[in-house]
């Protein structure tokens, strides 16, 4: 006999070795999830005869419109079925359980990120579609250094909290679509940059104001997970950032409206599902902005 319910005490340990063998992830890394954003009433579990089998989080963030409209939405996260229950059927049937949590919450939507290409397919199939995207480049230290700029800048670079990473998040996509996240989940992008050894930054060109999130993959190659600046100053943003973050790759994730000079590839991110009557309507017309997401 199975049944789904929000996770209780004394659960934890059931979810990290499901999270573990999912997803590949260390176990510092998952410990970090759990000691700094992991909440019970956030997270269904499905169990068979007591036992959790399967697991699911709802993260409560904000969508946010052109016109500045908010949505109260829930980015669902880590879903995750034991291996040798998988194709049972068990993640639908949390997905529809948190369909219909998320309406008594007062949520007018739901977002994902597919963890693999093919599971797109997968979610269309549950009511979600295309909505948000990200421009990804691969660029070496050299090329960066070699990219055009106009002017020389006075620059500033900092470590900054996660309300002031918020703040600056903020103006840079106003008037766009995008999600917005709480001050709480900005600090555990903030712990996992910092676990990898970079961090959440501030990043100034004279009066202009940016920010950007950087974890590092390896001593030479960086993920500059977002980065957030108007489109005329980011070739400089970039030879300062290459100064204070040393590597010989750089990953580079920005929404679709920045970075085109450097190519690169738009690729579909995050998918949305309406879950109650409302004006929000997103189409991959839209090219709506995620942000760092965790994945």
């Amino acid at each position: 006999m199975c049944e789904i319910r929000l996770a209780q005490k004394g659960e934890v340990v059931h979810q990290k070795e499901i999270w573990k063998r999912c997803f590949g992830d260390t176990d510092s890394y998952i410990d970090v999830y759990y000691a700094n954003r992991y909440k019970e009433d956030e997270t269904a579990v499905l169990l068979c005869e007591g036992e959790i089998l399967a697991m699911l989080t709802m993260i409560s963030v904000k969508t946010v419109t052109p016109n500045k409209q908010s949505f109260n939405t829930a980015m669902l996260y880590a879903i995750a079925t034991r291996p040798e229950y998988q194709n049972r059927g068990f993640a639908s049937q949390l997905l529809a359980f948190s369909h219909q949590y998320v309406k008594t919450g007062k949520h007018e939507l739901s977002i994902l990120v597919p963890a693999k290409r093919e599971l797109f397919d997968y979610y269309r199939k549950q009511g979600y579609r295309n909505g948000f995207y990200i421009r990804e480049s691969l660029l070496s230290r050299d090329r960066i250094e070699n990219l055009p700029s106009f002017g020389s800048y006075q620059s500033v670079i900092l470590s900054i909290t996660p309300e002031e990473y918020n703040r600056r998040r903020a103006i840079q996509l106003s008037g766009r679509l995008f999600i917005s996240y709480h001050n709480e989940d900005i600090a555990y992008q903030k712990t996992l940059s910092q676990q990898s050894g970079a961090d959440i930054y501030a990043l100034d060109l004279e009066d202009i104001q940016g920010c950007f999130a950087v974890e590092r993959i390896t001593p030479d190659k960086i993920l500059i997970k977002e980065l957030l600046f108007p489109e005329a100053y980011i070739n400089a943003a970039l030879k300062q950032i290459i100064l204070q973050l040393s590597a010989k790759e750089y990953i580079l994730r920005t929404p679709v409206f920045l970075g085109e000079t450097l190519g690169g590839s738009i690729r579909p991110f995050g998918m949305a599902r309406v879950d109650r009557e409302s004006d929000l309507l997103i189409t991959p017309e839209d090219l709506g902005y995620l942000g760092f997401a965790f994945d």
